[in-house]
């Protein structure tokens, strides 16, 4: 993408004895000159597969990459494998790499969601108040781990921000990408139940907890379970059987 930066690259190949082609330009556009390929590689992290990229693969040919959901920056490697203008395969191990550019994620800010106001029953904004069940060693997993990963897959349209301790209390807010819908959890260590407020036209905790009860009811799958297919109906994302799929 960055001439200055191609140039440099080349020439640490070249020192190192290698000597591919290096291209200037928008790799999600792939390279159509060269095309097809038996393998296309990446090394950035996307949130859709560019149509380019499958066109320009031969059939059973690979596309390998980092792969995720705007719920979170945790993607995994996925290996699909290109027959018919449809690419299909499973993940392999969590990665975290920087993201394609044109797939960047610009969330507005917090108060664009959350207003200042106080509700005639006395919760913020108009949110609902209740408790869940899900504590926060539960919930609060690593930054690899499958659940992360799993959520962002079962909830469309959603980014998790885990907020830092604060006087015993650890916020994790949910926001929506499609409307201004919200919802906080705020964890407490060692209590068996947590606070949650949301508001909007989604109610997104309980999007999430009926995702981590689903996760939980299937075992806890890992990442190598679950597997992604794209083609002209768009990406569909599936655990165990490319049948049984949905859109992530």
């Amino acid at each position: 993408m960055d001439p200055s930066v191609s140039r440099h690259a080349g020439a640490r190949l070249d020192a190192a004895g290698w000597h591919p082609r290096v291209v200037v330009g928008d790799g999600a556009k792939g390279h159509a000159g060269n095309a097809p390929y038996d393998r296309v590689l990446a090394t950035v992290g996307l949130r859709e597969v560019p149509g380019a990229w499958i066109e320009q693969t031969r059939p059973g040919g690979l596309i390998v990459a980092p792969w995720g959901t705007h719920y979170t920056h945790a993607d995994a490697v996925v290996r699909l494998v290109v027959r018919n203008g449809t690419a299909s395969g499973r993940f392999a191990r969590p990665v975290e790499f920087m993201k394609l550019r044109t797939q960047r994620l610009s969330l507005p800010p917090h108060g664009a969601y959350v207003t200042t106001g106080r509700s005639a029953g006395g919760g913020d904004g108009g949110a609902d108040a209740s408790v869940t069940a899900i504590t926060e060693s539960e919930f609060i997993t690593p930054p690899y781990s499958a659940l992360r990963f799993a959520l962002g897959l079962r909830v469309p349209n959603c980014v998790q921000v885990v907020a830092d301790r604060c006087d015993g209390a650890r916020p994790v807010w949910f926001y929506g990408l499609t409307d201004r819908s919200w919802a906080c959890v705020v964890f407490r260590a060692g209590a068996a139940e947590a606070r949650v407020r949301q508001a909007g036209e989604r109610r997104l905790w309980d999007e999430v907890e009926a995702a981590y009860r689903w996760w939980v009811g299937h075992g806890r799958p890992d990442h190598t379970r679950f597997g992604l297919t794209v083609g002209p109906a768009g990406q569909r994302v599936w655990l165990d059987d490319p049948a049984d799929c949905w859109a992530p």
